[in-house]
């Protein structure tokens, strides 16, 4: 098990390049990111390409998690099972970067920014509460991915990974015997269906 760590981490660093976020109002979109343009402040604003030097600010707890999901995925590379704890740790530190770094794009944080710079009269609150946050899948797929690669890393940590990987092989091999026999049975099915219907005789 101790090298399939490797898939979903390297699943994790790659859901950077989809899009993880896009808010909207009145269902009209304003700002939409991928994983990596939300670290280093490269977003799309009313359709228009802006990056840090426009003032898109830099995430860097996004990229402390890239380097994090790196990290990890090196000492996959490079190192034994011995490095289980530090493959879990920096699984566990990623998800937590995570989750630091957009919290920013929230509802509650964009409120929050918006009274404490003055935004406070009734238009103002009226169009703060039409915004809407949506996750992408890049954002769910890198969160998922990460927390497979620790959950894995600590069946290898524990010593449980041969009976966790033996029992996913029964599984599979069960599952795929079910299948198997569901589609003979279904063929044999139409077999019957086709083999019970009556052919009428040539017409004059």
């Amino acid at each position: 098990m101790w090298k399939w760590i490797r898939i979903p981490k390297g699943i994790a660093l790659v859901a950077f390049l989809l899009p993880w976020m896009t808010i909207s109002c009145s269902e009209q979109k304003l700002v939409e990111a991928s994983g990596f343009g939300l670290a280093f402040g490269r977003v799309t604003a009313m359709g228009r390409a802006a990056q840090a030097s426009d003032g898109a600010a830099l995430n860097l707890w996004l990229i402390l998690a890239l380097l994090a999901i790196a990290g990890g995925l090196a000492l996959l590379f490079l190192k034994g099972r011995e490095a289980a704890k530090f493959v879990l740790g920096t699984a566990v530190a990623a998800i937590a970067l995570i989750f630091i770094g957009t919290y920013r794009y929230s509802k509650d944080a964009i409120l929050a920014e918006a009274a404490k710079n003055g935004q406070n009269s009734g238009m103002d609150q009226a169009a703060l509460a039409m915004i809407q946050v949506h996750w992408e899948i890049g954002y769910w797929l890198a969160l998922l991915s990460l927390i497979a690669a620790a959950a894995m890393a600590w069946l290898v940590m524990s010593g449980k990974d041969d009976e966790a990987e033996a029992k996913m092989r029964s599984i599979a091999a069960a599952t795929g015997e079910k299948a198997k026999v569901a589609a003979e049975d279904a063929g044999e099915v139409v077999d019957d269906s086709g083999g019970g219907k009556e052919t009428e005789p040539p017409r004059p």
